[in-house]
């Protein structure tokens, strides 16, 4: 009975890791334009279809991600992996998620070194655009209807957050703002039982300009455990890194590994390995990747942990609300930015509006 028993639970488990790998290996091929773009896609797969987490649950883990190191996207694909399947579940869906975009920028960075250039993608880019920005409105108006909740202190919070965030405040300081200003809104006494030392960044260490492999690796892997916010602040760590300091690529490439991150699927950290690519072949591509996104695993592991224990605690729930609100906010404003730029010419606009009808409507 017992033999039976372990049998049925290791056949329930396989099928768990493979409905898991099967999920995000679809969403790591599929999904464009940074964490605003994929939430939608995310949201869909994991709560709407799947149900493997529940709304509140699925926004404590977004919003937490842009308070804390490393690419949001995957960490949230992680957490769910987690919920789903376990520790094992969460390795799963990182490498699921990853594995499309990374194959996909080292087979750019193969014919890149062969034919010096990238193909011409500026029409792809300018068709994907407008699509991106009628996924990221659609999901600001579900997000902010579910989070928001009538709650009059949140929604003024996220109108706060969005003004800010609009004019150029730092997104992180702005979210953690928003939590720690609804907890003392609705708890005047007491102290905010959260650590905040863990979310401050480590600076980055001086490296010497002589390649080795073992030194790209620890390139990336500071990268990877220092990076807050969006991906897009990864092309200044680049910039400085590998082209300023240790002149391993020249601007030209480091633009061109920008442009492969932005029309790839996938995180926007995927530049990593094209970069990696150009500087050591397929050796210099596998070692960028794997150093930038292992961070994130280690992550995810205390970041479920946390998120666990927050979900019991009343105090902690108007943190996470605080945070959830701001994050709405965070995106809005991506989508702004997006829509602003992609009604300049009128076939983008016309692109737009009918990916605006097919969200809403369909």
């Amino acid at each position: 009975m017992s033999i039976n028993t372990a049998e049925n639970i290791e056949e329930s488990q396989t099928k768990k890791l493979k409905e898991i790998a099967v999920s995000c290996l679809k969403l790591g091929t599929i999904g464009f334009g940074g964490i605003a773009g994929m939430v939608s896609t995310i949201e869909n797969e994991m709560v709407i279809r799947r149900k493997w987490i529940d709304h509140q649950h699925f926004m404590d883990v977004l919003s937490t991600s842009y308070i804390i190191p490393g690419p949001n996207a995957v960490e949230v694909v992680m957490h769910c992996g987690k919920e789903r399947g376990g520790r094992l579940g969460l390795v799963v869906a990182g490498i699921c998620y990853l594995l499309p975009a990374t194959l996909i920028c080292l087979l750019f960075g193969y014919f890149y070194k062969r034919y010096s250039a990238l193909p011409d993608v500026q029409r792809f880019i300018f068709g994907v655009r407008p699509a991106t920005t009628a996924l990221v409105v659609s999901t600001v108006f579900r997000l902010a209807g579910s989070t928001l909740k009538n709650n009059k202190t949140l929604i003024l919070l996220c109108c706060l957050v969005f003004a800010a965030a609009l004019y150029g405040m730092n997104e992180v300081l702005l979210i953690m703002g928003a939590g720690v200003v609804n907890y003392f809104a609705h708890s005047a006494k007491g102290r905010l039982p959260i650590v905040t030392g863990m979310f401050l960044a480590p600076t980055f260490l001086e490296i010497n300009s002589k390649f080795s492999n073992g030194k790209l690796f620890l390139v990336f892997l500071k990268i990877g455990a220092v990076l807050y916010g969006s991906g897009y602040v990864l092309f200044a760590y680049m910039d400085e890194t590998l082209m300023r300091n240790n002149h391993w690529l020249t601007h030209q490439q480091l633009m061109d590994a920008i442009a492969v991150g932005q029309i790839t699927p996938g995180p926007i950290l995927s530049s990593a390995t094209f970069a990696g690519y150009l500087i050591q072949g397929t050796t210099g591509g596998i070692l960028t990747t794997i150093g930038i996104f292992l961070p994130s695993f280690f992550i995810s592991f205390f970041l479920h942990r946390i998120l666990s224990s927050a979900r019991k605690s009343r105090k902690l729930r108007l943190f996470l609300d605080g945070l959830s609100a701001a994050s709405v906010s965070i995106i809005a404003v991506v989508g702004f930015h997006l829509f602003t730029s992609s009604v300049q010419e009128w076939r983008g606009a016309v692109i737009l509006v009918l990916c605006l009808g097919l969200t809403f409507f369909l």
